[in-house]
């Protein structure tokens, strides 16, 4: 009797134990650089949100085969000298496995330092250029790349926009920095290959008011996109600005159809019925089978908190970096070379539908050509159509 007890007593205590031991192993550690202020605070913030949320949620559930997932995030203040020291700090002091980069600029200003020291690194977003593994073998995006979002826009108008007695009009609207105009000579020509017509580029700096704040005055760039009256807007700016902008052309009395790329819809545009929307990512609470961790880690942790597309986006990042981690534990040990092979090795990777299925491999670095069309309908971003592909 007394053996029995002694045997129980043991095994009681491993198994009370053995969720501790899971994690006696050092962490996995992936460095973040998002920005909490600025032009993309506000959706920097959601996104980081999605990201330690889902970290959360996977390590309650025994983290990567036992391994707990840390998440270092560091506030990307957009700063030269904070940015590279930040930089510094995670590859040197906390040697991370991969960074997450949300900022197109920030990857860009950090190429040098990603690919000098080997860092398999994921970028919200990323110019087409640089998903060309030759040349830019350590960078990924989870999401298209904005060139290939303004195709699918292209390729929706061209077969959807109603009008058969002319070529239908576009203009690009965005400011005059790189992550606006960077795509917009392939894009054009995709354009008129598609039997568009193509306007004047709508350049937007910000909008100005009169002295005392009161009354607004049309910015010229509306003034001319007036003047040419396109069917459709390709919108190019963070969601708050695209919001004003659609204000500014709304009380003006524009009747051009407005389609924003991913970073330009969002919740924010809302108040704006029937602006279309190329969104790669699933609204926050849509029907999709990925929705359900998140909705549970929601009501479990905050239940009254409202949440965005960006934090889904957090949410499904940490699902592809949980993947690539996954895939690259092995006897031999882990490295930041097997974390890239690993990328690589992605194929019709599913996230429950919170972001196209992934393809990456070693001849194309981009995870997806293909995206969703939304819709603000009475207030709500709505499902338009299904995935739209414009092909590899």
């Amino acid at each position: 009797m007394k053996k029995s007890s002694t045997i129980l007593t043991i095994l009681l205590l491993i198994l009370f134990v053995l969720p501790q031991i899971s994690f006696s192993q050092p962490p996995l550690k992936v460095g973040s650089l998002i920005p909490f202020a600025g032009r993309w605070g506000d959706s920097g913030r959601e996104c980081a949100k999605g990201m330690l949320d889902a970290s959360k949620w996977l390590n309650q559930r025994a983290g990567i085969f036992g391994m707990k997932l840390e998440v270092l995030l560091i506030d990307d203040t957009s700063q030269p000298a904070e940015t590279v020291a930040a930089f510094r700090k995670l590859n040197e002091a906390d040697q991370i496995l991969l960074l997450y980069i949300y900022s197109m600029e920030t990857a860009l200003a950090l190429l040098p330092h990603i690919h000098f020291n080997r860092i398999p690194t994921l970028a919200s977003s990323l110019p087409s250029h640089l998903t060309n593994p030759v040349k830019h073998p350590y960078i990924f995006s989870v999401n298209p790349t904005p060139l290939d979002l303004s195709k699918i826009a292209i390729k929706f108008i061209s077969e959807r926009s109603g009008i058969k007695a002319r070529k239908p009009k576009i203009v690009f609207v965005g400011s005059p920095d790189h992550p606006s105009r960077h795509f917009l000579d392939e894009a054009k020509e995709y354009a008129k290959q598609s039997g568009l017509d193509i306007g004047p580029d709508i350049w937007v700096s910000h909008l100005s008011q009169s002295a005392d704040m009161t009354t607004k005055r049309f910015p010229s760039p509306l003034l001319t996109m007036n003047a040419y009256n396109p069917d459709f807007a390709y919108l190019s700016l963070p969601s708050k600005e695209a919001s004003s902008i659609l204000q500014e052309a709304k009380e003006m009395g524009l009747r051009t159809r407005w389609i924003g790329n991913m970073k330009a819809f969002d919740e924010n545009l809302v108040p704006f019925n029937g602006v279309f929307g190329v969104q790669p990512i699933a609204p926050f609470g849509e029907d999709v089978p990925g929705m359900a961790g998140i909705k549970e880690a929601h009501q479990k942790w905050h239940p009254y908190d409202s949440h965005t597309l960006s934090y889904v986006e957090g949410w499904a990042t940490i699902q592809v970096i949980a993947e690539a981690l996954g895939r690259s534990l092995a006897e031999q040990g882990l490295s930041r070379e097997r974390v890239k092979l690993a990328l690589e090795s992605l194929k019709d990777f599913v996230v429950g539908g919170l972001i196209p299925p992934l393809t990456i491999n070693a001849k194309d670095h981009r995870p997806s050509v293909e995206s969703r069309i939304f819709i603000v309908k009475e207030g709500k971003i709505s499902r338009y159509t299904e995935f739209i592909s414009v092909g590899r």
